[in-house]
């Protein structure tokens, strides 16, 4: 599976793995779903005031916008509001960021919601799937216009590659380690790989412990350290 590069604000080298075409397809249909459970719904609902509305064109309008709007913007309210994510996606686990690893902004959003109409609705996703299938970063022509992309939640991260030469009778120092992720760790060891950059182990050594809400006298780098050799070996004595 390939991977992209995402370089951070904080310059620090982070590899994502592209949604594939696959899963993009899924939770689309899965979104899909929720659309026919939508109409599905309303019609039952409107169904004990339909005569009512057939009788009034304002009424008529209501209904149809009632029914339609929701839909129209269901993926830009969804991925704002869920942190880039429709339900489709949160099901696959897959999540719109932007091409510097933050969360887009609504304008990204706004962007990526008026390219659907076209690559998706109007070409019937044709555009959108070639788009996605051709895209070196899995973008369909809504996230190229929008500098964001799709990827996958869950990173093909293993212990093996956090592994440490750590003694038999090693003794954790920080059991708080276990709230933290596979994806921080490897953050985490990337910010430590860039030692001379006192300020970013500063910033990453704060936010540690603020997530796992710990103090230590260690100076930054010692303390970033010690957090990856707590985290593998907790990680590896629970397999």
């Amino acid at each position: 599976m390939s991977t992209i590069q995402i370089q951070t604000t904080q310059n620090v080298a982070l590899n994502f793995t592209p949604a594939s075409v696959g899963d993009r397809m899924l939770a689309h249909l899965i979104d899909w779903l929720v659309f026919i459970a939508w109409a599905i719904i309303f019609a039952i609902i409107a169904s004990g005031v339909g005569s009512a509305m057939e009788q009034s064109r304002v009424g008529m309008i209501i209904f149809f916008t009632c029914l339609f709007l929701p839909l129209l913007c269901y993926d830009l309210l969804f991925e704002v509001f869920m942190n880039g994510q429709s339900i489709g996606k949160r099901v696959m686990k897959i999540r719109v960021i932007a091409l510097d690893g933050t969360p887009p902004t609504l304008g990204a959003y706004l962007m990526r919601w008026l390219f659907r109409l076209a690559d998706t609705v109007i070409f019937g996703s044709v555009v959108a799937l070639v788009a996605t299938a051709v895209n070196g970063k899995g973008q369909r022509i809504g996230d190229i216009a929008a500098g964001t992309t799709v990827v996958k939640l869950k990173q093909q991260v293993h212990l093996a590659d956090l592994q440490q030469t750590i003694e038999d009778d090693y003794q954790v120092h920080f059991p708080e380690v276990s709230l933290l992720s596979d994806k921080d760790i490897v953050t985490i060891q990337a910010v430590l790989q860039k030692k001379q950059n006192e300020e970013l182990l500063q910033e990453a050594a704060q936010k540690v412990k603020e997530v796992i809400n710990v103090s230590s006298d260690l100076d930054d780098f010692s303390f970033l350290e010690q957090i990856v050799k707590d985290y593998t070996f907790i990680m590896t004595t629970e397999e």
